[in-house]
């Protein structure tokens, strides 16, 4: 059964448009903080820090999709918050704190929303223009 959900996710994956591989990895993310979270409540300290690994390297995938160029000042800030993310994780392990966990997840969640409304938005926009496209065509057609 783990080999049927593997290979699921893998092809999930591969054939993820951007848009979506950044919401999967945030999905991903916020999924392992809440991990973190409950590991650090019964006390299990190496499966947390374990757990803020993975966060962590899901922040690094984030960071490394990032187009500076194209991206201008968003791309820059959206790399500082990560990097912010990425620190407040560590001390949340240096400090064993559930809260810092909890910051996290919640700027994650809020911020994962906002691609869930971007991504959405560019989808309607790109099926206009092509809509807009089919159209021209077809009058060149008739």
């Amino acid at each position: 059964m783990l080999n049927a959900h593997q290979s699921y996710k893998t092809a999930a994956i591969a054939t993820a448009d951007r848009g979506k591989l950044v919401i999967m990895i945030y999905d991903h993310c916020i999924k392992w903080t809440k991990k973190a979270e409950e590991e650090l409540a019964s006390s299990q300290v190496e499966k947390m820090v374990r757990a803020v690994q993975r966060v962590q390297n899901g922040l690094t995938e984030l960071m490394c999709a990032l187009d500076m160029e194209k991206g201008g000042d968003i791309a820059k800030n959206l790399f500082r918050l990560y990097e912010f993310y990425s620190r407040h994780l560590t001390e949340a392990i240096k400090d064993r704190s559930a809260g810092h966990l909890q910051e996290v997840m919640g700027m994650m969640s809020a911020l994962r929303e906002a691609w869930l409304v971007a991504v959405e938005n560019v989808r309607r926009e790109d099926h206009g223009s092509l809509s807009e496209k089919a159209g021209s065509q077809l009058s060149l057609v008739s």
